[in-house]
């Protein structure tokens, strides 16, 4: 069983990558270490915007950076982060393709009788009767 506050934990984490912002800024680190203006320069967000992220992912020990002359380079802590990233794409792209096919297959039903023929659009009331 899982500690309590292990879980909180858990939970901060899935929270701080909740956001689409800080998932393009792993994305852009996954490509290697990068300065904030490379970072705002790749996703073409505005600086403070990009800068606050960053707060945020490194608070949250994502992230790590280091002073390199006048730039802050920005490196990924734990590539783990990308593998739980990739699980939960390919969860997700499995899951659009059901829905997609769900509502692909409710599309022909309602176009195509019983016996497979072409039905004609009624038009019902205000209570969904036809």
């Amino acid at each position: 069983m899982i500690h309590e506050n292990i879980i909180d934990l858990v939970a901060r984490r899935f929270q701080v990558l909740g956001e689409p912002c800080r998932l393009r800024i792993l994305q852009a680190l996954q490509g290697g270490d990068r300065s904030v203006n490379q970072i705002v320069a790749e996703l073409g967000a505005t600086q403070p915007n990009v800068s606050k992220h960053l707060q945020i992912l490194f608070d949250a020990e994502f992230v790590t950076r280091d002073r390199c002359g006048n730039n802050i380079i920005y490196s990924i802590t734990d590539p783990v982060v990308f593998k739980l990233c990739d699980l939960v794409c390919r969860s997700t792209a499995r899951h659009a393709a059901h829905v997609q096919k769900y509502a692909n297959e409710g599309r022909s039903r309602k176009l195509t009788g019983p016996n497979g023929r072409h039905r004609r659009s009624r038009t019902s009331s205000i209570q969904g009767v036809h």
